[in-house]
């Protein structure tokens, strides 16, 4: 107690400046989860009240385990969502109109799994006294390890917190990519990705000693006559005065391309046209095309604890049914969520007009989209299907489904969880620098 009395003396006299006062970040002792969401549960308590944080790790594991065994509740369907309709996004509303003769949505009992180490608590606390974003939001400093706006302000702290959630220190992953068109027929692309969040590296200070916050590699390794195309990204925390510098390399021409074109609506070359850069991890990248308004907070139905999602991905064939997931294995829980709205700029230049972001209040991550041609032409959707992993420990992602109701089709990225690794020793950054990646990718 003595050493968190110093901790805020410090703080009030050495950052006039700071997010928020001392008082207000107090709150993520009291009412507040160490990461800024509402600790108490709603009136119903048909959102129950967080408590992850008196559980250990193993009473933790088990008790989300136990979760799988669950039963819906209801079901969200064509003839009744209009008595649900102020749970439902934009997207559901007009997936269920879209298809109604096949897509539900399933609504089990809510479990607030988020638990993520002590250390990433403590240092979001210090956030809420030190980080600090430019005037324009884009660029933020004064950082430590950890969620940087627990106490948002605007509508890019809340996107910043997205962007720089607790994901792991380092991990490899298995990952599957397929694009399911109108009659069900899909293809599917396998991946190997390797990720270091040099911003999560407990072991720094305040400052980054670069620009760059993640490194992030993918490479093809199935179907043959693509394997070996590589992507390389150095992500930027300032991203308008360093932006992230991107390569990519075609097996076909043994050349590592520097790319300027990684960003924005530049499309994912595996999507089909359905997923746009800016849409890997749901949003990435800059914010300066857009003026981003916080709508606040409302209580919404979004996918969650998606543990039988994650392990039909072993099955594809039940799983990726034509226009939608099969909604058999999805499972969705009633949480808040912040909402923000991204409206393009006067002069700017992007394929989507305007989106609607639905960001789940205990893990900061984004769980829904609604995405316009223009301010009133609704064109598609996407959806976040979450679960704990205990190896890493945390919230991400089994599956991301992005879908075109013109088109009638979808995307969906997903992570093979048995072939999933987190630690917390990540390679030398030098494993991440192109001249390595080139000689590794030739050979």
């Amino acid at each position: 107690m003595l050493l968190l009395c110093q901790l805020i003396t410090l703080h009030a006299h050495a950052h006039a400046h700071a997010n928020v006062s001392v008082k207000e970040a107090m709150r993520l002792k009291q009412d507040l989860t160490p990461l800024g969401a509402e600790r108490a549960g709603n009136k119903s308590e048909s959102i129950p009240r967080w408590t992850t944080d008196k559980m250990t790790w193993k009473e933790h594991k088990t008790w989300v385990q136990s979760i799988q065994k669950e039963a819906p509740l209801y079901h969200i369907t064509p003839r009744n969502y209009k008595k649900f309709q102020r749970l439902l996004s934009k997207g559901q509303i007009e997936m269920l109109k879209a298809y109604p003769d096949t897509f539900t949505i399933p609504v089990y009992p809510s479990h607030r799994t988020a638990k993520i180490p002590e250390w990433l608590y403590e240092n979001a606390f210090k956030n809420a006294l030190d980080a600090e974003a430019t005037n324009s939001g884009e660029e933020i400093s004064n950082t430590w390890a950890g969620l940087p706006f627990p106490i948002p302000g605007s509508a890019k702290e809340v996107m910043w917190n997205h962007q720089l959630r607790w994901k792991g220190i380092s991990f490899n992953l298995k990952t599957l990519e397929a694009t399911i068109n109108r009659n069900g027929r899909y293809r599917v692309i396998e991946n190997t990705v390797d990720v270091y969040s040099i911003f999560h590296d407990p072991n720094r200070n305040r400052t980054i000693d670069d620009w760059r916050y993640i490194f992030y590699l993918s490479y093809i390794t199935s179907p043959s006559k693509l394997a070996g195309g590589a992507y390389l990204t150095h992500e930027s925390i300032n991203p308008l005065s360093k932006p992230r510098q991107s390569w990519m390399y075609i097996a076909g021409q043994r050349r590592l391309r520097r790319s300027p074109v990684m960003g924005y609506d530049a499309p994912t070359f595996t999507s089909d046209g359905l997923r746009m850069m800016d849409e890997i991890d749901m949003y990435n990248g800059a914010m300066d095309r857009y003026n981003w308004r916080l709508l606040g907070k409302r209580e919404m139905v979004i996918p969650y604890n998606n543990d039988k999602l994650q392990a039909a991905l072993q099955d594809k064939a039940s799983l990726f049914t034509a226009n939608h997931l099969n909604p058999e294995f999805t499972r969705f829980e009633k949480h808040r969520v912040w909402v923000v709205e991204a409206t393009l700029k006067a002069g700017k230049k992007h394929l989507y007009n305007k989106r609607v972001f639905y960001v789940d209040e205990d893990t900061w991550s984004v769980a829904m989209i609604d995405i316009y041609r223009n301010p009133t032409d609704f064109w598609r959707t996407s959806f976040r299907y979450s679960v704990y992993y205990d190896q890493m420990p945390g919230v991400l992602s089994a599956a991301d489904a992005h879908h075109d109701l013109e088109e009638r089709m979808y995307y969906v990225q997903g992570l093979r969880l048995k072939d999933a690794t987190f630690s917390t020793t990540p390679p030398p950054v030098s494993y991440f620098m192109p001249g390595n990646i080139r000689q590794r990718l030739i050979r």
